[in-house]
């Protein structure tokens, strides 16, 4: 579990109020140049970032572009030393998963993706650059249109305050609109 502080509020904050003032195609735009990435870099990106969201019922890390959007950020906004942090946090993952596995972490099956990765959590979830990676793949899963209006419910102009709403298995978790 990604455990909440204050810093790490404030710093989402000022990306969502970033990337609020950001024209509406601007993303768009930066997803139709060319990739920073090259194809096994962006096989393990996308396989890493599926592992992380996988297609449920709901949409997944992969059918949300989150491998296109983390691309773009890496070559459009990232500084140098934040890039070649995330793409050897990246690589550091295949390293260990060949290691372990005899094949590149792309390569696995998903279950077989699963399996490794939780364990490589455990092991590695107190190394800053692997939390930053793992934060900027939820993060821009979250900030995908499919991540904040499929996977999370959505009320523009919310209803009556409920104190105590029953919690099941298909409950979902809120996003919402602060209207001041």
């Amino acid at each position: 579990m990604i455990e909440l502080d204050r810093r790490h509020m404030l710093e989402g904050l000022a990306a969502l109020i970033g990337l609020s003032a950001l024209p509406a195609d601007a993303l768009a735009a930066a997803a139709q140049k060319p990739s920073l990435l090259d194809a096994p870099t962006t096989a393990l990106l996308a396989a890493v970032s599926d592992t992380f969201i996988p297609r449920t019922d709901t949409p997944g890390a992969v059918q949300a572009k989150v491998p296109a959007t983390v691309d773009g950020l890496l070559r459009d906004w990232a500084n140098p030393a934040h890039r070649a942090a995330h793409i050897a946090a990246l690589k550091a993952i295949d390293t260990a998963a060949r290691a372990k596995t005899g094949k590149p972490f792309a390569l696995l099956t998903p279950a077989a993706r699963k399996t490794f990765l939780t364990g490589y959590d455990l092991e590695n979830f107190s190394n800053p650059d692997y939390y930053k990676l793992k934060d900027l793949l939820v993060t821009a899963y979250y900030m995908s249109e499919p991540g904040a209006t499929v996977e999370l419910r959505y009320e523009h102009v919310p209803g009556a305050w409920e104190p105590s709403i029953p919690l099941t298995k298909d409950t979902r978790a809120w996003a919402g609109h602060n209207v001041g």
